[in-house]
């Protein structure tokens, strides 16, 4: 056997987990792709009846199913983020055809579960043993914005018991355009920006809104000093 085909055979041994390796990482691109889209261009557009909302039902269902896409290879906990993802879908077009408070409610819950467990997942996959790479950098940004998407969800259900915790000074006669404002006001708390044109009122609404702005702070200041701290480490190690 010639002497480069030799030298050929361990890389070539090894190149199923080093493509297994990068379409994860290109998962974690993909949903970040996905979650800009939704969030600051179909959910404005649909807020703005620019686009139908059965438009925007359909780009959170490819959203869910490219975080599913994103999940780790744990089976059992693969089971649950589809369960999740399949109940949340349903419950979508449900709610929006039978526009009922009990399924809204429901619709949000399951939301919110998917979206923490998702964030979660992404979480580990980022600080997973390996490289540092953009990829990973790209997931740490999608673990944000799964907050701040939690923490609308989370405003959603406190207004569905309590439709007076949240002052919102713009009248919204659509669930789209309802969607859009709370998405709106999370990431405004989210990054600590504060308009003052939508305020939480009840004490729930003011500790989740306080919660919120205090995260938004020290998330991006933690994870940028553990990503650079790891980065270092693995440097160090390779050389």
């Amino acid at each position: 056997m010639p002497t480069r085909v030799k030298k050929l055979l361990p890389l070539i041994s090894r190149l199923p987990s080093i493509t297994r390796f990068w379409d994860d990482e290109y998962n974690l691109t993909a949903l970040l792709v996905m979650l800009v889209l939704t969030l600051f261009v179909v959910t404005p557009l649909a807020s703005s009846a620019l686009i139908g909302s059965e438009i925007m039902l359909a780009f959170v269902a490819v959203l869910t199913v490219t975080g599913v896409a994103a999940v780790s290879g744990n089976r059992g906990m693969l089971i649950v983020v589809i369960i999740l993802a399949a109940a949340g879908i349903g419950l979508d077009w449900a709610a929006h055809f039978a526009n009922q408070k009990a399924l809204w409610v429901i619709d949000d819950l399951s939301r919110l579960a998917f979206v923490l467990m998702l964030a979660v997942i992404v979480t580990v996959r980022v600080f997973r043993p390996g490289n540092i790479t953009h990829h990973r950098v790209q997931g740490a940004i999608c673990v944000y914005l799964l907050a701040g998407m939690a923490w609308a969800y989370s405003y959603s259900v406190l207004l569905a018991f309590d439709p007076a915790a949240i002052h919102i000074s713009e009248t919204y006669d659509t669930a789209s355009v309802r969607t859009g404002l709370i998405r709106y006001f999370s990431f405004v708390t989210l990054t600590t920006l504060g308009y003052g044109d939508i305020v939480p009122v009840s004490p729930i609404a003011r500790s989740l809104a306080a919660s919120e702005a205090l995260f938004g702070q020290l998330y991006p200041a933690i994870m940028i000093a553990r990503l650079i701290s790891l980065s270092i480490i693995g440097r160090r190690q390779r050389d």
